[in-house]
């Protein structure tokens, strides 16, 4: 899962790279409707894999029953 979140993040990025090429509206229009919605993809699968793999848990504190 982590392998597909750096894909989407990369598959942003060069869409982001075209968007700097060429200032036009075909290039923020794709940018809007595929690399905003990978970046946020890949965002959302990072978090989630990190979840599962307990980094937000706090292990300080002892757990109150």
């Amino acid at each position: 899962m982590l392998q597909v979140a750096c894909l989407l993040a990369l598959l942003s990025l060069a869409i982001l790279v075209v968007v700097a090429a060429h200032l036009n509206g075909a290039t923020a229009t794709l940018f809007s409707f595929v690399g905003m919605p990978a970046l946020a993809a890949a965002i959302g699968l990072y978090v989630l894999q990190r979840w599962r793999a307990g980094a937000f848990r706090n292990r300080s504190l002892p757990r109150i029953n």
